[in-house]
């Protein structure tokens, strides 16, 4: 039996795609190996958002080959859709395809064809016909509801390499969270580019809230969590839903990019720092215990010493649990790409400690708020060195040393302490 590894790169969606692709090559009859061992079919699975995750693309592809000198090597992804022909000359590469043809593995593998097999994407009107029956290796598993992007923010490159916002309709989905809940999943994370846009291109229109209604009442899964959702599309519906569903996770995670209007309207942003923090105060005050994540780019082109000090100051004051923090990274093709004012990487590296800083300390802050409460962890499928470790309804990691824990099962767990970015408890009594 042929051996094969998919090494992804990159967000939830592609980790998704991922997962069906693997359950392809096994139908195919190859055996899946971890990447080191040297697989005879190696798909790269590759992320674009920077320029680093490009070049960490190409290193996995030279790694494959010292692996195995041998082995046949496919790349796809956001990278690959969008510079199929740089990829292809790279030495050991056999074939190229975009985020649509990720559908036809099979064919790729069996019957080859051209080194580049990538299509229009900005034409595509449908999510590529892609489904997983396990997510191998993982205690929760991603569904994914949506892909593409309509709002071309810009600074970002993927509504290129993702396309327009499609919709997987309803009872696709259903039928998709039916069949992880069979096969033993308790958590369902609902994933895309771009699912605050989930139904809206559908024939009969439908919103993201009443899709999570639709599996709580035909599911009968544990828990949902969201994905992203952009602030704008918080309406009355879906804040409703997150203050009275209990099996929906109290976790959100909302793009902030910056604290500064005028920031925000050059990344073509379309709120206002005052729109956000209503918004977030708002979830705060109708769900106390929700987590309330955020991302943030800093050294925007132009970003001044004061706008950037609207973003440490609205961090400051913002309820919220965690912060990632990106520096800008230029795309080449973005607006933003163009704009004069780019700021260089010494800046952008102190902006983004200073905005680390503070976020730590919201994570610390809220993490010590636990403690002594009770939290429903879904751990791993199996302990590590130190023990099990799984992940809250609120977005936490937990790791208790001992006790009667079954991987990939809710367990509540009384929150004893916190540390660096880990919470430790112990199995509360049945």
């Amino acid at each position: 039996m042929k051996s094969a590894c998919v090494v992804t790169l990159g967000c939830k969606a592609n980790q998704f795609e991922s997962a069906a692709m693997e359950e392809t090559l096994r139908r195919l009859g190859y055996s899946l190996c971890p990447f080191e061992h040297g697989a005879d079919l190696v798909v790269v699975n590759t992320c674009t958002v920077t320029a680093a995750s490009d070049a960490q693309s190409r290193k996995l592809i030279r790694r494959a080959r010292r692996c195995n000198p041998s082995c046949r090597i496919l790349v796809t992804g956001c990278y690959a859709q969008l510079q199929p022909r740089q990829l292809v000359q790279l030495p050991g590469v056999e074939c190229v395809f975009g985020n649509m043809e990720k559908a036809r593995l099979d064919t790729i593998v069996t019957t080859g064809g051209a080194a580049v097999q990538v299509g229009d994407i900005a034409a595509a009107r449908h999510c590529p016909p892609l489904s997983i029956n396990a997510f191998a290796e993982h205690s929760r598993a991603f569904v994914q509801i949506q892909t593409g992007c309509n709002s071309f923010c810009s600074y970002c490159i993927i509504p290129y390499a993702r396309g327009r916002s499609r919709s997987v309709p309803p009872q696709e989905v259903v039928a998709q969270v039916e069949r992880l809940v069979k096969a033993g999943y308790y958590e369902i994370v609902l994933t895309g580019i771009h699912i605050g846009q989930y139904g809206r291109d559908l024939p009969e229109p439908l919103s993201l809230a009443r899709l999570v209604t639709i599996l709580l009442q035909h599911t009968a899964v544990g828990r949902i969590r969201l994905g992203s959702v952009e602030p704008q599309e918080f309406d009355d519906e879906l804040l409703d839903i997150i203050a009275a569903q209990p099996r929906l996770c109290p976790h959100v995670h909302i793009p902030l990019q910056s604290g500064s209007d005028s920031v925000l309207r050059r990344m073509n942003r379309h709120y206002t720092g005052g729109e956000f923090i209503r918004l977030v105060e708002e979830i705060a005050a109708r769900r106390p215990a929700c987590a309330i994540g955020i991302d943030v780019i800093c050294a925007f082109p132009g970003e001044s010493a004061a706008e950037h000090s609207d973003t440490v100051h609205m961090l400051e004051q913002l309820p919220i649990s965690y912060a990632h923090v990106f520096p800008y990274s230029r795309r080449s093709g973005t607006a933003a790409a163009a704009m004069p004012g780019q700021i260089d990487g010494r800046t952008a590296r102190q902006r983004a400690a200073q905005l680390r800083k503070i976020a730590a300390h919201k994570w610390q802050t809220y993490a010590f708020s636990r403690i002594g409460t009770c939290v429903e962890v879904v751990f791993a499928n199996h302990p590590g060195a130190a023990g099990w470790r799984g992940v809250s309804a609120e977005y936490l990691t937990v790791q208790v040393r001992n006790g009667d824990i079954t991987g990939g099962r809710c367990h509540r767990v009384v929150v004893d302490a916190c540390g660096d970015g880990v919470v430790f408890g112990h199995l509360a009594k049945k």
